[in-house]
Formats: structure tokens, C-alpha cells, sequence
């Protein structure tokens, strides 16, 4: 009797733990959080760029970099393309 518990407590616990599971990345699936690269432009255009941060588009905070050479922060933009050309001008927001 108590190997048949012991056996059958172990079968539900692994049940639970699957069960849980799949609710989590369930949920993480739906989530609308989306990361991207944050770049700072080089230039005005927004073609020469240097990739700084993790921010993401989800509306918040404007995404920034300190720098730490100078401690001046420079806001960071997303790629996109404009007029057939990949450039760094979508705006971003910090990751809250």
C-alpha cells in the first residue's frame, strides 16, 4: 500500500509540474513584451549606428545610453527601413 502511494504521489507530482509548466510559457507566449537592440546614431541621418542597449517599443520611458567617457546620455533608436535603406530612427523605450 505504501509503494502504491509513494508510486502514485510521484505520477501527480510530475503531472503538477507539467501542468505548470505549460500554463508558464503559456503565458510568457502571450506577453507583449518584445526586446530590441537599441543603436545609437552616428550621424543624422541615422545610417551609420552603433548598437548600445536593450530597449524595447512598448511605450514608456525613452531608451538612453550613458556614455562613460564623456557622461552624457544619447537616446537610442531601433533599426527600420526608410526609402529602401536599413537605418536607426524607430523609436525606442527603456525595458521597465
Amino acid at each position: 500500500m505504501k509503494k502504491f502511494l509513494k508510486n502514485a504521489g510521484l505520477r501527480i507530482g510530475v503531472f503538477a509540474l507539467a501542468i505548470g509548466a505549460a500554463f508558464a510559457t503559456n503565458a510568457m507566449k502571450n506577453s507583449n513584451f518584445a526586446v530590441e537592440d537599441g543603436y545609437q546614431p552616428l550621424d543624422t541621418e541615422g545610417v551609420t549606428c552603433i548598437k548600445r542597449a536593450e530597449c524595447t517599443d512598448i511605450l514608456g520611458p525613452v531608451c538612453t545610453w550613458k556614455d562613460p567617457v564623456t557622461n552624457i546620455s544619447h537616446e537610442l533608436f531601433g533599426m527600420e527601413e526608410n526609402n529602401g535603406q536599413t537605418v536607426c530612427t524607430k523609436r525606442l523605450y527603456r525595458i521597465q
